[in-house]
Parts: C-alpha cells; structure tokens; sequence
C-alpha cells in the first residue's frame, strides 16, 4: 500500500506542465495586448503635440513682443516670415520665426545685419508649410501644414493697436 501513495503518475506531470504553458501564453497575450494600448497612446499624444505646439508656439511669441510696431510680416527666405522686434542695450534685434527644409524655425539676430541664413535658426516642429499674413492692424493670419497632412488654420490678435 505504501507503494501506491508514492507513485507519480505522467498525468500528474503533464498537467502541472499545461497549467505552466497556460500561464506562460496568458502572460505574453497580456504583455502584447499592453505594448499596442500604449503605441496608440504614443501616437495619439505625439499628434495631439504637434497640434497644440503650432498654434501655442507662434500665439505666445507674439504675445510676448506685442508693442505697436514690433511685430509685423516681411518677405525673408523668398517667404512670408514672422518678424518680432526687440531692443536691448540700445541695439534693435529681430526674432524671425518661417519655414526652412520641413521645420518651423526661429532666428533671433541683430537688425543690422546684411545677411542672414535660415539654416542658422533653430528647429521648433517638424511642419510641411507655414505661412503667416497681415490680415489688418489688429490680425494675422496663420496657416500651418503639420508634417502628417492636417492645416491649422487660426487668426492671432494683436493687442497693440490702440497704443
């Protein structure tokens, strides 16, 4: 009898193996099905990114040199470009904010300078086109085409107009 209660049957191995596998398999499903809910999180955040930055970007920098006569539209580059003007000690320097090989780039140099090369600016976000006009004394016109194909399209208030 005592032979009988210490006997292993292959059943009992075999079982306990499934039951691991069932764990393992369970355990990757769970592991998969996490990695493709946070891609969609990725992506979606990335675009919502891109969608805010644009129009945050170029509104806050015109709010911040916002004085009558400091901010206004000139053709530089062959392109309608965003120029915020800024004295300091005395010297006049010009922010200049366009569109150069796929990216929105901002410039700050001095106003004297006789040349000046958009490969100098600083790459803000990654954008198909942007164009910016002087609708009147109190707008501009903004139109940005993110590098996935979506134009945001907005208007930006100057506040300076009544000084």
């Amino acid at each position: 009898m005592e032979l009988e209660g210490k006997r292993s049957h292959v059943i009992d191995t075999l079982f306990v193996i499934c039951l691991l596998f069932l764990f393992i398999i369970c355990a990757v499903t769970v592991i998969i099905i996490g990695a493709g809910v946070y891609k969609k999180n990725v992506e979606a955040m990335s675009g919502n990114y891109s969608h805010r930055i644009s129009c945050a970007y170029i509104s806050e920098k015109i709010r911040q040199s916002d004085e009558k006569g400091r901010v206004f539209v000139d053709n530089i580059f062959g392109q309608n470009t965003l120029v915020m003007q800024d004295e300091t000690d005395g010297v006049l320097y010009n922010t200049y904010i366009y569109n150069h090989d796929g990216y929105l780039m901002e410039l700050y140099a001095r106003s004297d300078l006789s040349e000046i090369y958009p490969q100098a600016g600083q790459k803000i976000l990654k954008i198909s086109s942007f164009d910016i006009k002087e609708i009147d004394d109190a707008f501009f016109r903004v139109l940005v085409t993110l590098d996935d194909g979506t134009v945001e399209d907005f208007l930006i208030t100057r506040r300076s107009t009544d000084t």
